[in-house]
């Protein structure tokens, strides 16, 4: 396969690249699944020491939404190792220097996550500690028992991390060559493909930072707020919340993201305004959720920081995202899209399992004509 040849047969920095990031994904995913059920054995606990103690409802009511928020973002986390590894494929598919600069954000935040992760582990039970509680006796098992593993996972990220910079550097200087070779000396053409590189990769980052926030949003209302509707007006409100959030939410990040992505390729202006459109009411969306967060903190127990912080994400993302959508759509009918169509094309029909820069001299050169 294309895909295949391409990532494996090029050069070494690509296959190296990919390598590292199966791995890191491998790796993180088991040590994330072990501090998932290490969690899970301590919520068990939690609800034991609730029911035993009452006069601990006030504590306890802290320390259990902030343990089962915490089961969220393990998920979050192994699903952003997956998400890691598609756009390292992605990267070497397009050759996406931009993409590559903004993986290497990535991972660093990954890392830094692994960290705050550990904090927030080793830091659960502060308020039960506080009252003078044994938690061991209620958990039946060792306080953090998960802690061996947390610190495992904080040294693969820093090593894995350093040499995903290295080995992404390499690439940088290898892929820079490539588009010279793809698009040629034309400044105004180079200038038009950055652009065209730099809203793909804030599309991919878009779809993942906003179906984030909402599955995050989504598992808060069924965990935390379902057990509590226990008449028929709360009913009503949680029902209405959940269909506004999924329309809101959900439904608009899909559409606008699939219009954006549609219209780019296509080099398609209505499908361009509308991404615009539903940009600005999904930014009018996120502003009333965040003063909600900030309104209620009692209803956003365990999950205010988080949320607060994808959220504000997802607004940067939208206004970084609206105003590259209008240089692109500036950019359309300039030739752009027939080119990159065209170089695709030939470089699909004409590939070869050499290693880039020691083409075959009768291979076909791609620039503009």
């Amino acid at each position: 396969m294309w895909i295949i040849s391409r990532v494996f047969g090029e050069s070494r920095w690509t296959r190296a690249i990919f390598c590292l990031s199966v791995i890191q994904a491998v790796l993180a995913i088991v040590f994330e699944a072990v501090i998932f059920q290490s969690h899970q054995t301590e919520i068990a606990g939690i609800e034991r020491l609730l029911s035993s103690e009452k006069n601990l409802e006030d504590s306890l009511g802290t320390v259990q939404a902030n343990a089962r928020s915490l089961l969220v973002y393990f998920i979050l986390f192994m699903l952003a190792q997956v998400f890691t590894v598609v756009l390292v494929v992605d990267a070497i598919y397009q050759k996406n220097t931009i993409q590559l600069i903004a993986l290497v954000a990535f991972e660093l935040g990954m890392t830094a996550y692994s960290v705050i992760q550990y904090h927030q582990s080793a830091t659960l039970f502060n308020p039960l500690e506080a009252s003078g509680k044994l938690v061991i006796d209620y958990l039946g098992t060792s306080y953090h028992a998960s802690k061996w593993a947390e610190i495992t996972q904080i040294c693969v990220m820093i090593v894995c991390s350093m040499i995903f910079v290295f080995l992404a550097y390499k690439l940088y200087l290898e892929f820079g060559w490539h588009i010279y070779k793809k698009i040629g000396a034309d400044l105004a053409m180079r200038d038009r493909y950055k652009m065209y590189q730099i809203f793909m990769m804030l599309l991919k980052f878009d779809f993942f930072f906003f179906l984030g926030f909402s599955v995050q949003y989504l598992v808060l209302m069924v965990v935390a707020w379902w057990p509590e509707a226990t008449t028929d007006d709360k009913w009503r409100v949680l029902i209405q919340q959940l269909v506004e959030h999924i329309i809101l939410s959900c439904v608009f990040s899909i559409a606008m993201i699939i219009s954006a992505f549609w219209g780019l390729i296509r080099e398609r202006k209505i499908p361009m305004y509308a991404f615009i459109l539903l940009s600005l009411a999904s930014m009018g969306y996120f502003i009333y959720m965040v003063t909600q967060v900030a309104m209620y903190p009692s209803k956003y127990l365990g999950s205010r920081v988080f949320l607060t912080f994808f959220l504000c994400v997802d607004m940067a993302l939208i206004l970084v995202s609206v105003p590259v959508s209008v240089i692109c759509l500036r950019n359309f009918n300039h030739g752009l899209n027939s080119h990159i169509t065209h170089a695709t094309a030939a470089s699909g029909s004409n590939h070869n399992m050499t290693t880039i820069g020691h083409e075959k001299p009768e291979s076909r050169r791609w620039s503009i004509e």
